[in-house]
């Protein structure tokens, strides 16, 4: 996983920093909704009790994957988390 907590949040969109959309695992994800909450594409929905990203609209700015408190979030095709 890339690290961009330290970038600011336009620079983040701009820069596209992945390479790949992301996608949460099911079965860490518990809901909270916390990529949903900062995803400024609006490309995350709730479904049932799990989010759920769409990867079409996605701008793959990462915002998602340092906000989820499980890491359930990850990159298709990207590193598997440790």
């Amino acid at each position: 996983m890339r690290r961009i907590e330290s970038m600011a949040a336009g620079e983040a969109v701009r820069a596209g920093l992945l390479e790949h959309p992301p996608t949460v695992r099911a079965e860490l994800c518990t809901g909270c909704t916390q990529c949903l909450l900062t995803c400024p594409a609006g490309t995350i929905e709730r479904r049932g009790l799990k989010c759920e990203i769409i990867p079409e609209g996605c701008i793959r700015c990462g915002r998602c994957l340092t906000m989820c408190p499980n890491e359930a979030i990850r990159e298709v095709n990207g590193p598997a988390p440790p």
